[in-house]
């Protein structure tokens, strides 16, 4: 659960884009929200401890501060209670305008501010500082003409009034950050000087210091005050999204773990988006696409581009609990219209091009899997439809980051070149699936297999292929395939693929967990068993401490410590011809197995 302190344009965003992403939350106001957000409303002002009780009695473990720069007292709260409950904060700040003119003067106080409007006598003033500021700025009303602008609620009145300003010198106006409407409330009240408070953009300055320097009315601006050092600050939409979905996965989540969506689910969404933008002349704030098999998935747009026959905008991935490089990253589509009907496919920045040959799409194309082509082509077809578009597209998705990302896959040995693939089966992405596992398996060893290879060389990561490459010269490196913990669906997939020979490279802790018959190693299957590695030491005859000592361990490692690795040692000689007859039975009798068990850094035990 989250907790937003909102009552802002920023916090109407963050509640926007939580909604979208089905993240709970809960959205604090001072005085009750006026703004029509989702999520669980609460109101009141809270000091720090209270804030400590409610996180504690609604089970909050993110605090996101969206309120108002000048809400000082507030931030200090957040700040106290986030450091006694141990929580995270992200501040969701505003960007200011760069300016240097003339006639726009800053102040470090309300008190600086109404000292130096009496001292040189002007007036009348206009105060476009809020409500709020009435009781700061008595002294300056008390004695000059001044106007303040409030907003037209009932709130702003009641506190108005309270001040005891007398409510002739009060402007309700629903419509403060118009231009326009400044330009008439300027005029109207003669004002020979503005009184404003650096609110960013979104608390409407630039459109304040335009009308400044349009009428060549001086403008006093209050500098922002500083705020506590937050764990995180951003600015942007977008880049809230990419932190929300990294903290969703590293500081939210759950004892079950979440699907995500595939890069083509994203794709397709950014081609909804697109054609909408097209035809409607403005992008979306959010579509929803629908998977395979009917669920609904809803994605928050980012506009890039929109002419005529060309939009471009993009989505951020979430991949769910899924290790995926591209979780929180943006992808996104180009799209043209064209006069053919149908849906030609072009490759953005990021994304990769098939060089080899083996893979579900040709040598020379985008890489863009067949499944996700169909899914996109059937987005543009029922957007035509809805449209009654007569023409066609071409589709050109990219991802900003995808060259850089695809160093850290296995796209380079199978063929796909400069970035990464479009996948994608069901539109969905689930966490460690196995069945995505030994597709990206089968995948490899298939291009292995095209380019005239008879010899897979499988291991269980980066170190264990290291050991290898010196006993495996001439084999080249699209023929290493890392297994992970599929050592028998490795062995099975070489065999299906019409591969001669297997060379498995294997760690201690696996190899324990293989030489007992387990194929699959994983801890979710298979835990170490010191019973099974005791009786293995015992019939070769080790000395029964020893045996007793192996029978009370919980890593298969520690084993190294009872008995000290070396290629001639029994128990690790035998623990590599186990391990090679479990392979070589799966295997069968055409596929031929040899077996490198690898200790730390001494040299292996090389069996077949």
């Amino acid at each position: 659960m989250i907790l937003v302190f909102g009552g802002t344009t920023e916090g109407r965003m963050v509640a926007q884009l939580l909604d979208i992403q089905q993240m709970e939350f809960y959205y604090s106001t001072k005085l009750g929200s006026q703004q029509d957000v989702p999520g669980r409303h609460t109101a009141g002002a809270m000091n720090a401890q209270q804030i400590v009780e409610f996180c504690t009695a609604n089970g909050i473990r993110l605090l996101v501060d969206a309120a108002h720069p000048f809400a000082v007292q507030l931030h200090e709260n957040i700040s106290q209670a986030a450091a006694l409950l141990g929580l995270k904060v992200v501040r969701v700040e505003r960007r200011s305008p760069e300016y240097a003119l003339a006639n726009v003067r800053f102040f470090d106080s309300w008190q600086g501010m109404a000292e130096a409007a009496l001292e040189s006598g002007v007036e009348p003033i206009l105060a476009l500082t809020g409500v709020q500021t009435i009781v700061p700025l008595k002294d300056l009303w008390s004695s000059r003409r001044c106007y303040f602008r409030i907003l037209n609620t009932v709130q702003s009145e009641q506190l108005a009034r309270a001040s005891g300003i007398a409510m002739s010198w009060i402007i309700q106006d629903s419509n403060p950050e118009s231009e326009e409407a400044l330009i008439e409330l300027v005029r109207k009240t003669d004002a020979q000087v503005i009184l404003t408070k650096d609110s960013g953009y979104s608390g409407g300055l630039e459109a304040k210091i335009a009308v400044s320097q349009q009428l060549e009315v001086p403008l006093w601006v209050l500098k922002r005050p500083s705020l506590p050092a937050f764990d995180y600050v951003v600015y942007e939409r977008k880049e809230l999204l990419m932190l929300l979905l990294r903290l969703k996965k590293e500081l939210l989540a759950t004892e079950e773990l979440r699907p995500g969506f595939t890069t083509g689910t994203c794709v397709c969404a950014a081609v909804k988006a697109s054609i909408i933008a097209l035809e409607d002349g403005a992008f979306p704030n959010d579509v929803t696409v629908y998977l395979a098999d009917g669920t609904p998935a809803r994605f928050a747009i980012f506009p890039n581009k929109l002419d005529d026959d060309v939009a471009s905008c993009s989505v951020i991935k979430d991949a769910g609990d899924d290790p995926d490089v591209t979780h929180a990253k943006e992808v996104g589509c180009t799209i043209y219209r064209r006069e053919d009907v149908g849906v030609e496919f072009k490759r953005g920045v990021g994304i990769g091009l098939v060089t080899l040959p083996g893979l579900q799409v040709a040598v020379g194309e985008p890489a863009i899997n067949p499944v996700p082509r169909t899914m996109i082509a059937q987005v543009v077809e029922e957007m035509a439809q809805h449209y009654s578009i007569t023409g066609g597209f071409t589709v050109e998705p990219f991802v900003p980051e995808g060259e850089e990302l695809a160093k850290r896959t296995f796209n380079g040995r199978v063929g796909v070149e400069g970035g990464i693939s479009i996948l994608g089966t069901t539109g969905r992405v689930f966490p460690y699936s196995a069945e995505a596992f030994m597709g990206a398996i089968r995948q490899q060893v298939r291009v292995a297999r095209s380019l005239g290879c008879n010899e897979i060389v499988a291991t269980s990561g980066k170190r264990s292929e290291s050991t290898l490459k010196p006993l495996c010269e001439g084999v080249p490196a699209n023929a290493y395939i890392h297994f992970g913990n599929f050592v028998g669906e490795t062995i099975k997939i070489a065999d299906e693929e019409g591969f001669d020979r297997i060379t498995i490279g294997i760690m201690l802790g696996k190899a324990v967990k293989l030489a007992e018959g387990h194929l699959d190693t994983h801890s979710r299957e298979v835990t170490f068993n010191s019973r099974f590695l005791a009786n293995f030491a015992q019939s070769l005859g080790y000395a029964e401490d020893v045996v007793e000592a192996i029978n009370n361990l919980t890593l298969a490692n520690a084993v190294v410590d009872l008995i000290p690795f070396s290629v001639d040692e029994p128990i690790y000689q035998n623990i590599a011809r186990q391990c090679h007859s479990v392979c070589q039975q799966a295997a069968g009798d055409r596929l031929r197995v040899r077996l490198v068990l690898i200790v730390g850094n001494e040299a292996p035990i090389v069996v077949g």
